[in-house]
């Protein structure tokens, strides 16, 4: 079964056994829906785990799951990644629209390549691509149709902006 990162487990929250999650994914309201099945890497395995209840902290989610009701329970669990089936994942009817791994990878454009899409970061403007150049330090481009011209399945191609990076 092919699965995909969510975020990272940082810490435990409170004495119930919720978790603190820095998540790196997208659709988070979704991802963490009560009754979600996701999956935590743990040791060369992944633990099945049933999502409870959600809510943010900060820039954080905290995650309480149905099979955990306590911190002693968890606490192993900090710097563990959490995962989602890729089968679980809806697919995407709006045009426009991307799940942040099919964006990571792909090489970014504008007359010549410049660089590959290292993350994508959310930010209450909007979506960051965080762009790994060559020798240069990295770029932050934002995810707008002001910005991007065409986004393929190899490749995103940026409108020549001046100071764009």
């Amino acid at each position: 079964m092919e699965r995909i990162a969510l975020g990272t487990i940082t810490n435990v929250h409170g004495v119930k056994g919720a978790l603190t999650i820095r998540t790196d994914s997208d659709f988070r309201m979704e991802r963490y829906h009560i009754g979600n099945r996701l999956y935590i890497g743990f040791k060369g395995d992944y633990v099945p785990v049933t999502v409870a209840s959600h809510f943010m902290k900060g820039h954080l989610d905290v995650v309480s799951f149905e099979e955990f009701t306590s911190r002693t329970e968890v606490e192993h669990f900090k710097g563990a990644i959490l995962y989602i089936a890729a089968a679980d994942r809806p697919d995407i009817t709006e045009a426009d629209t991307y799940y942040y791994d099919d964006l990571i990878g792909l090489e970014v454009w504008l007359e010549d390549c410049i660089g590959t899409v290292k993350a994508v970061r959310e930010t209450p403007q909007g979506h960051l691509l965080i762009i790994e150049r060559p020798n240069a330090k990295d770029g932050l481009v934002p995810f707008r149709k002001e910005f991007v011209k065409a986004v393929t399945d190899r490749r995103i191609t940026l409108i020549p902006w001046e100071g764009l990076l």
